[in-house]
């Protein structure tokens, strides 16, 4: 079944829809709905997969399956539902796209259950798998449902207490995308930039280049400070949260951190919002020369800057910086799917819906519009002109080995932990002391999560 799937122009995944794969738990935003033209078809058969496909019993028994994704999976979905109710005559998927962000398809499903209406299929956001698997009853997952082409090294980041309860979809880091151009005027090396020592040393050269553009802009918005604060000291190896699930704000590599952090801001303001002020700044003002986006955004950004024809310029990109001596252990956004039926013929029937989601050319396609890091090996190699056509892709191919897995704060408040941490980040890029505001972020962060 091939099924025709609408994906977000290159300019609502280029900026206006990152929080669709947010470090900490963002969501898609309504803007992108609007900027939504056609892109290739995408088959989502489960064909050669063993052990993925119910049982001819289930097949029979089940006539309705529920879904529940956030609003950017719309499409997505689409094509698991049209493979699914015709390889099943007779059955209908119900799907329900309607949820702003993660947080509130959370909230959707909670008051569905409460209304007596169960979801099968749902969604993820990284940051919520263990609400999902502590209260919403999603159902523990087997690596040998999926086929073999997927690749498996990304199912840690889908474990909660150590049982696989989300199969990673949709995975992003952060990266650094820089103008070419101006980096050049300076004398810039770009192979500089792999640290942040380097970055500084290059802003101080586009600062002394007397091109009248800010050096650097780190958005904060969108809970993009914590993300930005938690990939640096990870590549130190300590991320700001412990193997207890404690804040470890005060560690010698979160200082190194936020003193980066620190610097970044006497270049100049630096953006609250990256889907609004760090699009007009970097891509269509030219106001700085590097800036912070998702993994998820590069494709489209990529492709509105070539747009530009001669009005364009060069743009090129790097996974996000790591402290000097440290190595890259990116911090992983994006989201899961999740089983939450419980019944055995409506779970296996489920999972098959799930696999189809995982298709080879749903991955390949989603991949095209979104360059999230493709979760199936098979779709890797069918993107090969792809990324010869953005090779600033590549390097972010590399990084399946390396990324770890989000903060997921606990305790009745620990849902507000990652806009508290961005807002002290935001008091770091103001000139304020970053050993007083980590000692202060330790503290509230404790008493968050108390």
């Amino acid at each position: 079944m091939r099924m025709r799937r609408t994906l977000p122009s290159l300019v609502a995944v280029g900026m206006i829809a990152l929080t669709a794969c947010g470090g900490g738990g963002g969501g898609p935003s309504n803007p992108a709905e609007s900027l939504r033209p056609t892109a290739r078809s995408a088959d989502a058969g489960v064909a050669g997969v063993a052990g993925a496909t119910a049982s001819p019993e289930c097949a029979a028994k089940v006539k309705t399956l529920r879904m529940a994704a956030v609003g950017t999976l719309n499409d997505v979905a689409k094509s698991g539902k049209a493979y699914m109710e015709k390889a099943h005559p007779g059955l209908t998927v119900d799907l329900t796209a309607t949820a702003v962000d993660y947080n509130a398809l959370v909230q959707q499903i909670s008051a569905d259950r409460s209304a007596g209406r169960t979801v099968d299929v749902a969604v993820a956001g990284f940051d919520l798998l263990p609400v999902y698997a502590r209260q919403l009853g999603a159902q523990p997952l087997a690596p040998s449902l999926l086929r073999s082409t997927y690749d498996q090294r990304l199912l840690r980041l889908g474990t909660v207490d150590g049982r696989l309860i989300g199969i990673p979809q949709q995975v992003s880091s952060l990266a650094l995308i820089y103008n070419l151009d101006i980096l050049t005027r300076a004398g810039v090396d770009p192979k500089t930039l792999t640290t942040t020592d380097g970055v500084i040393a290059a802003a101080d050269r586009i600062k002394a280049s007397g091109q009248h553009v800010q050096p650097i802009d780190l958005p904060t918005g969108q809970q993009f400070g914590q993300w930005e604060l938690n990939t640096l000291a990870s590549s130190k190896g300590t991320p700001i949260q412990d193997t207890s699930g404690r804040p470890a704000l005060t560690t010698p590599a979160a200082r190194e951190a936020a003193e980066f952090l620190a610097k970044v801001g006497t270049y100049g303001p630096q953006s609250d919002d990256p889907t609004q002020q760090g699009l007009l700044r970097f891509g269509i003002r030219r106001q700085v020369a590097m800036s912070v986006v998702t993994t998820a955004s590069l494709a489209g950004g990529l492709r509105f800057i070539a747009s530009q024809g001669a009005k364009g310029f060069r743009a090129g990109a790097i996974p996000f910086p790591t402290l000097p001596g440290g190595t890259q252990h990116p911090v992983a956004g994006g989201n899961a799917l999740t089983v939450l039926a419980t019944d055995r013929c409506q779970k296996e029937m489920a999972t098959e819906l799930l696999v189809s989601l995982l298709s080879p050319d749903v991955v390949a396609a989603s991949t095209e519009a979104f360059s999230y890091i493709p979760v199936d090996t098979q779709a890797v190699s069918q993107l090969g002109s792809f990324y010869e056509t953005y090779p600033q892709l590549k390097p972010f191919l590399t990084l399946t080995d390396s990324l770890v897995k989000a903060p997921v704060w606990g305790g009745a408040r620990g849902g507000e932990v990652a806009t508290a941490l961005s807002n002290q980040v935001v008091r770091l890029t103001h000139g304020e002391d970053p050993g007083k505001i980590l000692s202060d972020a330790q503290a509230q962060v404790t008493e968050l999560t108390r």
